[in-house]
C-alpha cells in the first residue's frame, strides 16, 4: 500500500511533483500515529501529576466501636454507662494490684459490674502475690484464677510490683520469669486467657528527672518508682530481657504488652519483639502521648505492619473503694468528663488528618485508614481477648 499526497511548492526551483508524490511508507504512518498517542498521554500524566486521591473518609467517633481493654472502673456510675454508651464505647475492667489487700473486693465489684453490663465491662483478673514462697502458693493461684474465669474473667495481669516491689525474704526480687510464676503460665495458656504483662515503666523512671519527660509528672509524684540512683533495684533492660523469656519460654501463651510493652520511647525495640515473637502483643494505654512525640509517618508506618498486633487502651482508673471519703457526684461528674474527651482527643490523633492539640503539643493526625482503625479499636481485641473467652465459656 502507497499513500500519495500533494504539497505546496518547497523552494524555488524544485520539482514539486517529483517530491511530494513520492509514496510514504506504513511505517512512517505508525510513528506518527505513536508519537501522538504518546502526546496525547503525557498531556494526560500532566493533568494528574501532583494529584492524588483524596483521603478516605475517617469514619465519626460515634460510628466506630471502641474497646478499651486497659482500665480500673471500679463504680457503676449511671452517667459512666451513658457516656459510654452514647460514645460507642466499653471497657475491659483489670484487677490490679496484687498486694494491695484489696483482691476480694476489686474482683466482686468487677464480678457485679460484668454481671448487669456485660457487654460494657467484661474484666480481667489478678492475684496475689504476697505470699510467692509459702508451700501450695502456686496451686492456689491457679485456683483463684480458675473461679475468676468461670466467673467471666477474660484474662489476668500482672504489674509491675512483679520486679520492683515484691521480694523473697533473702531480699532478692521476684522477676516476670521466676520459675515460681510457670505452672500459672502455663494453665493461663492451656485456657486459652491471655496474660497482660505491665513489666517495668517508662525507661525515663531510671534517667535523672527531666521536665521534658512526658512521664516527669508521674515520677515527680511517684517517687518510689524513680529508681535513678537507687542501686540494687533491676534495671529496666534486666526486666524486659526477663519478660522476652516468657514470651520464648511460653510460646503458647498470649502477652499483652502493657503500655507497648514499656517500650514506648523506641518503636525500633517494640518491632523487633513483635517479630520475634508472634505470641506478642502491645497496648498503646498511656503511651499515646509518647507516640505523638515521634516521628509521624514513622507511627504510621508502624500501626499499618502490625496493625493485627496493637490494642487500644487509655489506662484510666476509678476507684473508690480505696478511699476512706466517698466521692462527691462533681468529681464523679469531673472523671467522666475527662474520659470521653481523653476518647475523643486519642480519636482526633490516630484517625484525624493535619494539626491537633495534643498533650499541650501540636501534633499531625495519623489518618489510619478504616481497616486498620477497625482493628486497632475493636477488632483485635474480639479476636484475642474476648471471643477466645466466649468460646470457652461455650464450651463449659
Amino acid at each position: 500500500m502507497k499513500l500519495t499526497r500533494h504539497y505546496p511548492a518547497l523552494m524555488p526551483g524544485c520539482d514539486t511533483d517529483a517530491v511530494l508524490r513520492r509514496p510514504i511508507p506504513v511505517s512512517y504512518v505508525a510513528v506518527l500515529l505513536l508519537l501522538l498517542c504518546f502526546c496525547i498521554g503525557c498531556r494526560y500524566l500532566k493533568s494528574i501529576v501532583g494529584r492524588s486521591d483524596p483521603p478516605e473518609r475517617a469514619p465519626a467517633f460515634e460510628e466506630i466501636q471502641k474497646i478499651d481493654v486497659h482500665a480500673h472502673l471500679f463504680e457503676a456510675i449511671p452517667r459512666l454507662i451513658e457516656m459510654m454508651q452514647r460514645n460507642n464505647v466499653s471497657i475491659i475492667n483489670v484487677c490490679n494490684r496484687g498486694r494491695d489487700g484489696h483482691l476480694e473486693t476489686m474482683h466482686r465489684i468487677a464480678r457485679q459490674m460484668y454481671r448487669k453490663h456485660s457487654d460494657l465491662f467484661p474484666f480481667a483478673s489478678c492475684f496475689d502475690l504476697t505470699r510467692v514462697e509459702e508451700p501450695g502458693y502456686t496451686n492456689e493461684v491457679i485456683a483463684w484464677l480458675d473461679g475468676s474465669f468461670k466467673d467471666g474473667a477474660v484474662m489476668t495481669k500482672i504489674w509491675k510490683e512483679v520486679g520492683m516491689e515484691v521480694r523473697r525474704r533473702d531480699g532478692s526480687f521476684v522477676l516476670p520469669d521466676d520459675p515460681v510464676f510457670d505452672p500459672i503460665y502455663r494453665f493461663l495458656a492451656a485456657h486459652g486467657k491471655p496474660l497482660m504483662a505491665h513489666v517495668a515503666d517508662p525507661v525515663d523512671g531510671w534517667l535523672p528527672l527531666n521536665r521534658e519527660s512526658p512521664h516527669y509528672g508521674y515520677f515527680a509524684n511517684n517517687p518510689e518508682f524513680h529508681l535513678y540512683g537507687k542501686p540494687g533495684y533491676p534495671s529496666h533492660e534486666t526486666l524486659i530481657a526477663a519478660r522476652d523469656r516468657i514470651l520464648q519460654q511460653h510460646p503458647s501463651l498470649v502477652v499483652i504488652g502493657a503500655h507497648f510493652g514499656s517500650l514506648e520511647h523506641d518503636l525500633d525495640e517494640v518491632a523487633l519483639r513483635l517479630d520475634r515473637y508472634p505470641n506478642f502483643i502491645v497496648d498503646c494505654a498511656a503511651r499515646t502521648r509518647d507516640l505523638t512525640r515521634q516521628p509521624r509517618e514513622k507511627v504510621r508506618r508502624f500501626f499499618i505492619k502490625y496493625q493485627d498486633r496493637i490494642l487500644y487502651g487509655v489506662d484510666s482508673t476509678w476507684k473508690p473503694f480505696r478511699e476512706t471519703i466517698p466521692p462527691t457526684e462533681q468529681q464523679r461528674t469531673a472523671f467522666i468528663n475527662g474520659l470521653e474527651k481523653k476518647y475523643r482527643t486519642d480519636y482526633t490523633y490516630y484517625a484525624g488528618t493535619g494539626s491537633t492539640q495534643y498533650d499541650g503539643r501540636t501534633v499531625e493526625g495519623l489518618a489510619l485508614p478504616r481497616n486498620v482503625l477497625e482493628k486497632f479499636y475493636n477488632r483485635n481485641a474480639h479476636r484475642i481477648i474476648l471471643e477466645p473467652a466466649r468460646s470457652r465459656v461455650e464450651e463449659r
